[in-house]
């Protein structure tokens, strides 16, 4: 297959994919304490010291500006893979396994991802389904407000098929692809992220966040999951969803027997995707 490249976003040390394929991304490096030893989001032209607020978009923007001779680049996260040979239940948009495997993990792409990529398709992660509508989702997580400024934006600055295209799969449907994971071309993201970070800029000189909580703060990676919704369905992208693999943080079950690890993540899994719903 032609050169790819699958960034992964890493913040703090922790158990990372490095491969040909996998290149880790220490994001927010600009503004961090820590020496994570790997390539930083801060060298070239980027915007690292905005990752309390654009949090994994920092690492994408740089891999923007930054990376040459790709042909196909991607975004997961140092606890979120793509799930290419189902290694988990296919049922479930993500399935939570534990650390000490990792290693013994089969993350490479398969021969389908790769033709569907080769064909000119596009990879996202398996949509969550909600009980409510993408929009008032976000409305009951974050500020309400915000999401009316994106919309009011979108409606004002930009053309048709986008204003249609956020009233379609945010405010007239309850499934969206989280986590702005992606694999595509080169060149349609080239073109998403000269889409996407205009827009965002627009955003950010109307919404004052200096008295955010931590969270809150994180708005522009939240809103950027919705946006990467909004362009596929704007520019009629053909996309394959992949379920996320999420590497479990609780270290205590490492050492937990294997039926019982099982049903404990069975059980959280459900939980998660009844909350969702919720």
């Amino acid at each position: 297959m032609s050169k790819i490249k699958i960034i992964v976003c890493c913040h703090k040390n922790d158990i990372r994919k490095s491969s040909d394929v996998y290149l880790p991304i220490h994001v927010g490096k600009a503004i961090s304490n820590t020496d994570l030893g790997i390539l930083g989001d801060d060298t070239g032209d980027n915007i690292s010291i905005k990752n309390k607020s654009y949090c994994e978009l920092t690492g994408m923007y740089w891999a923007w500006k930054n990376l040459k001779d790709v042909d196909y680049i991607g975004l997961c996260h140092y606890r979120r893979y793509f799930d290419f040979n189902h290694v988990g239940r296919r049922f479930f948009p993500i399935t939570t396994i534990k650390s000490c495997v990792f290693d013994q993990i089969n993350l490479d792409l398969t021969k389908e991802a790769e033709s569907w990529l080769e064909q000119g398709g596009s990879i996202v992660a398996k949509a969550c389904h909600l009980s409510t509508s993408v929009y008032y989702h976000y409305c009951e997580g974050h500020y309400s407000s915000d999401f009316r400024i994106l919309g009011d934006i979108i409606r004002d600055t930009l053309p048709p098929k986008y204003i249609q295209a956020f009233m379609d799969t945010q405010l007239n449907s309850n499934q969206f692809s989280p986590f702005n994971m992606f694999i595509m071309r080169w060149e349609q993201f080239d073109r998403y992220c000269q889409w996407l970070f205009p827009l965002l800029q627009k955003v950010e000189e109307k919404i004052n966040i200096a008295n955010y909580s931590t969270f809150q703060k994180r708005i522009y990676g939240y809103m950027a999951e919705r946006l990467l919704n909004v362009y596929i369905a704007a520019e009629k992208i053909k996309t394959k969803q992949y379920p996320v693999l999420k590497i479990s943080e609780e270290k205590e079950i490492d050492d937990m027997p294997a039926m019982k690890y099982l049903t404990k993540t069975m059980l959280q899994d459900l939980a998660t995707s009844l909350l969702s719903k919720l």
